[in-house]
Order: C-alpha cells, then structure tokens, then sequence
C-alpha cells in the first residue's frame, strides 16, 4: 500500500516528504514511522508540503505528536505549504510553533497548473474544512491541553 509520504534523518534533522494527503488511511503510519526516531535528539523536523493538497485532523495529531515526542520541542518547518493548508494550521492556532519556507527550486502546489483538478480540490478541502470544525473540538482542545488521544 502507498502510503503517501518518505521520511530520512540527516545528522538531527528529520526530513517528511509529505503527498498529496495527510489523513486517516497514511496518518498513522506515519506517526510509527517517526515513533522510530524517539530518542535521537531530533532538533529540527521539516515537513516538505510542496504536493499536500489535504490534511485532516490525524494529519494535524501527527504533527503535534512530533513536536511533543521528538528532541526537545524540535524546530518545525513546512517547505511550500499551500495557503488552504496554512489556514487549517492558523485556525487550530500551531502556526506559532511552525517556521514557513518557500523553496523557489520546486514547482508550485498540486493542481496550481490544472484548473479542473484544482476545482476538485477546493470543494474537497471546504468538505473537509466544514467536518472538521464541526467535529474535532474536542481534539483540538486535548491537544492544547497536551494530552495525548487514547
């Protein structure tokens, strides 16, 4: 099964291409795979979100959780994040803990080229948008807590 993302450690830097979508069906593994870099002081996890069209409410768990199990509250960066994506991010309020990147040497986001694959992708994302908001409140306030889900 593809599961939509790599991921490499370089010295203390881990590196997560992400795809298209960070949801349920890849979320969790994802979140095994970094499990396996506990306890190498990870300072810096950059996430390159220059394909990541969607991200649910797991794809933002596996974000926090990387924040609070790696290192010492690692530096975060999101490499090309489309603006949808950084709304997302701004509105459950972690911007503040993630650093924004453009790197010019990529092409710009999935659909930005085809308007068709692009309508498709607002409806889908303002969906999603319109789910999580009226579903993931309590989430959202575990995760400001800092508890973890069960």
């Amino acid at each position: 099964m593809e599961y939509d993302f790599d991921i490499r450690l370089e010295g203390t830097t881990l590196y997560i291409n992400l795809g298209y979508e960070l949801m349920t069906k890849n979320s969790p593994v994802l979140q095994e795979e970094i499990k396996k870099y506990q306890g190498q002081d990870i300072k810096k996890i950059v996430y390159d979100a220059t394909n990541l069209v969607f991200i649910s409410s797991s794809g933002i768990r596996v974000i926090n959780y990387a924040f609070q199990k790696l290192g010492n509250s690692p530096k975060i960066e999101f490499v090309n994040c489309a603006k949808k994506i950084y709304e997302v991010l701004d509105m459950i309020g972690i911007t503040n803990i993630i650093s924004f990147v453009e790197d010019e040497s990529k092409k710009g986001h999935a659909g930005d080229a085809n308007p068709e694959l692009r309508g498709r992708l607002d409806k889908l994302n303002q969906q999603q948008l319109d789910y999580f908001a009226a579903n993931n409140d309590v989430v959202m306030y575990q995760m400001r807590l800092g508890k973890e889900e069960e």
